[in-house]
């Protein structure tokens, strides 16, 4: 199995298994999805500057469905294409919750272009193969991802990629509390 799918189940099941229905108007046809920031509505020429692949950005896997959350992510430079980066969106949680949750280790508090964010690591994931930031946003959390994909050896630091295509799109996001 190539290792891109076991983040994205496992995050898949941890998030599945802590989402309820929102109440509000349906997003991308979810029914019970409250209107909430949409991930995959950063423009192309945006993340096309950040250097990922726009031609690859899509949300879930199809089939998949989290009420709670958006979700779009992006392949590394067709040079570098050795990760993926990945946003998830949520009304529902916080930030607190992103830092009670037994799926990450490792936290450590950062700022990323002024906002006040948690960085953390992926539990039973060596640390070269994923990296994790959130924040708070107005709106909700974001939770932000760089994951190794296939069985390459990863050719840099997944934290340092996440804070750097995160300080890119920054301005995308909806605005800190």
């Amino acid at each position: 199995m190539q290792r891109r799918w076991v983040p994205l189940l496992a995050v898949g099941a941890v998030l599945t298994a802590c989402s309820q229905p929102v109440e509000g108007v349906a997003v991308a046809g979810v029914p019970g999805q409250a209107e909430q920031f949409e991930p995959c509505s950063i423009p192309d020429d945006a993340i096309a500057a950040t250097g990922l692949k726009p031609e690859t950005g899509s949300g879930w896997l199809e089939g998949m469905s989290v009420k709670a959350w958006t979700n779009c992510g992006w392949e590394g430079p067709q040079e570098d294409s050795w990760y993926r980066f990945d946003v998830l969106f949520s009304i529902r949680f916080t930030l607190d919750e992103v830092r009670q949750n037994v799926a990450f280790r490792d936290f450590k508090e950062v700022s990323v272009s002024g906002r006040p964010a948690l960085e953390y690591l992926f539990e039973g994931r060596p640390s070269e193969e994923g990296c994790g930031t959130s924040f708070d946003t107005a709106e909700g959390v974001a939770m932000i991802s760089v994951d190794a994909l296939g069985t390459a050896p990863p050719q840099g630091d997944p934290c340092e990629l996440v804070r750097r295509h995160t300080i890119d799109l920054q301005q995308y996001f909806p605005p800190s509390i």
